[in-house]
């Protein structure tokens, strides 16, 4: 990339009123659905050095936010020539990636004491990316710059052996999921109680009751919810067209199986886990088990599971593990649990299979997106070692979800279905005496057990 290329990309170097100009923001601004990522911009202070990296999956809108970060800088009356921006689609090594940074602060004369900001679109396609910033860092060329790198995976966490140690100042890993159900209802600019799970806990039967009659129009936008999900652009489409479009699956589809061909060799054998997947989502399941079921190519329990952690270090399957109440630790070799990220995964799962996923399994999914926010994702992404979890005993009982709270173990039960009983949340309340259960249309409370229709859960849940 030579400096021309890097002119082409910041624009407003020349004249900051182009960054109203923008593809990006042009699209943001004329979109029916609009997403305004408060929390990240909360988490990244613009007067202090940090590194921060914000990961998630392609097309959740990393770059949007990139280019609405920008222009909230120009309009802070911040000199735009101290703004850098530039994609790694084009970027060869590590070493290129350096010499970028340090020929646009030598052009401009920056010194070291001057705030800069950084922005680095797309960094996890640069191997080993951390030592070319580590550099930069040790020669104290931005070591006052706010520096904020995106990515589509996490998988370079995994094989990257340099982390930047002690040079990060306050910056941080973030994660940029799709969409919750209260972050779309906010969106639409509806207004609503915010509780986290431990005020949710403590509601009393008429409050749940109150807040059921309270929020009762809330249940048909759960309805649309639960088939476009949380990607901002397939919402806007979905509001435009009723329907995600053949175009923006094909874009979904792409990158899945692209990103599987650069980092696996292999497309063909993620399209043999999408076919298997409808039987599997929310089932409990061995490696070896998946393994006999799929073609003689797949010759290893080994080869199987790097393929699951490949789709969940690329922001497209959880895994889920199996938790021991009794020492909170993970059991690698009892069975495990999958689901996809979010509705347009779903989807194409469904048409590479030709199954169908069922409502209780897409409720599944969905709740487990929303616990999402409560753990710390970034390092692992969707390989659940720091939970949630789920459980289940030697005699079949099962509990679908299970979270760390400050007070211990938390379990979260799924039953969306017209009848509940008090064996539906037996095993929630023998093993761990509270929880949560997740139903159709059924509220009630019992002793320390939340019974809660789903759309009034995901609605109140931050």
């Amino acid at each position: 990339m030579d400096f021309e290329d890097l002119h082409i990309m910041n624009p407003w170097w020349r004249d900051k009123m182009t960054i109203y100009q923008d593809r990006n923001i042009i699209n943001y601004e004329k979109s029916n659905f609009k997403y305004y990522p408060e929390k990240l911009f909360s988490n990244i202070p613009v007067d202090k050095f940090g590194i921060y990296t914000i990961r998630g999956p392609r097309q959740v809108g990393k770059t949007t936010f990139i280019k609405l970060f920008i222009r909230k800088l120009i309009e802070d009356n911040i000199d735009p020539l101290r703004i850098l921006f530039f994609t790694c689609d084009m970027i060869k090594d590590k070493s290129e990636l350096a010499d970028i940074i340090k020929i646009y602060l030598q052009s401009f004369n920056i010194s070291k004491n001057e705030r800069t900001y950084i922005f680095i679109d797309e960094i996890t396609m640069v191997n080993n990316w951390q030592s070319a910033i580590k550099y930069l860092v040790d020669i104290g060329l931005i070591v006052n710059a706010v520096v904020i790198l995106t990515g589509s995976s996490a998988y370079d966490l995994k094989v990257s052996s340099e982390r930047m140690p002690g040079r990060r100042g306050v910056g941080k890993d973030l994660v940029f999921l799709p969409l919750t159900f209260n972050e779309y209802l906010k969106a639409r600019g509806i207004e609503i109680d915010s509780l986290n799970l431990r005020e949710i806990v403590s509601l009393g039967e008429e409050d749940i009751k109150g807040l059921n009659f309270r929020y009762s129009f809330l249940q048909e936008y759960f309805l649309k919810y639960i088939n476009f999900g949380g990607f901002p652009k397939v919402i806007d489409e979905y509001m435009i067209e009723g329907k995600i479009t053949e175009q923006t699956k094909n874009i979904y589809r792409d990158f899945i199986l692209g990103d599987a061909e650069k980092y696996m060799n292999s497309r063909g054998i993620i399209i043999e886990i999408f076919k298997k997947l409808p039987g599997i989502i929310g089932q409990r399941f061995s490696w070896r088990s998946i393994l006999n079921d799929l073609s003689e190519s797949i010759k290893s329990v080994d080869t199987i599971q790097k393929y699951f952690e490949y789709l969940a270090y690329s922001f497209i399957i959880s895994t889920i593990y199996f938790i021991d109440p009794s020492t909170k630790t993970i059991k690698f070799k009892k069975q495990k649990k999958v689901y996809p990220l979010d509705q347009v995964i779903c989807t194409l799962i469904t048409e590479t299979s030709g199954k169908e996923i069922k409502m209780s399994q897409r409720i599944e999914q969905i709740t487990l997106r929303h616990l999402l926010n409560l753990n710390k994702l970034s390092t692992y992404a969707l390989n659940l070692y720091n939970g949630p979890y789920f459980w289940y005993s030697d005699r079949g009982n099962e509990i679908d979800f299970v979270i760390e709270e400050n007070e211990g173990l938390f379990p979260i039960e799924v039953k969306f279905q017209n009848n509940i009983t008090k064996s539906d949340y037996f095993s929630m309340k023998k093993v761990f005496g509270k929880g949560v259960l997740i139903t159709k249309n059924t509220l009630a409370k019992e002793e320390n057990i939340v019974i809660m229709p789903a759309w009034l859960f995901f609605a109140l849940l931050i």
